[in-house]
């Protein structure tokens, strides 16, 4: 005699000759486990795209910085050369 398998017999938490409760209980603390791993990961990810945010925030700066002390340099340039300039016509 073979038993026909219903569409509920491979349902999630379905009690049934097939699976036996320590299966089941099983199941239910690895989806457990699972959503719990799921979280770490969403807050590992969350806490790793903060990082990446704050190492191209503190680049961007750190190019500013460059860009402007290269301006003053240059105007620094500019002026000694017009002071020579001026210290030489006379």
């Amino acid at each position: 005699m073979t038993t026909a398998r219903t569409s509920t017999a491979g349902a999630p938490g379905y009690d049934s000759p097939e699976r036996p409760a320590s299966l089941i209980a099983n199941k239910i603390v690895n989806r457990s486990t699972e959503m719990l791993l799921m979280h770490e990961d969403l807050a590992r990810a969350h806490s790793q795209a903060r990082l990446e945010e704050r190492l191209r925030h503190e680049r961007s700066r750190r190019v500013i910085r460059a860009h402007r002390a290269q301006r003053r340099a240059e105007e620094a340039a500019l002026r000694a050369r017009h002071l020579l300039f001026l210290s030489s016509v006379r």
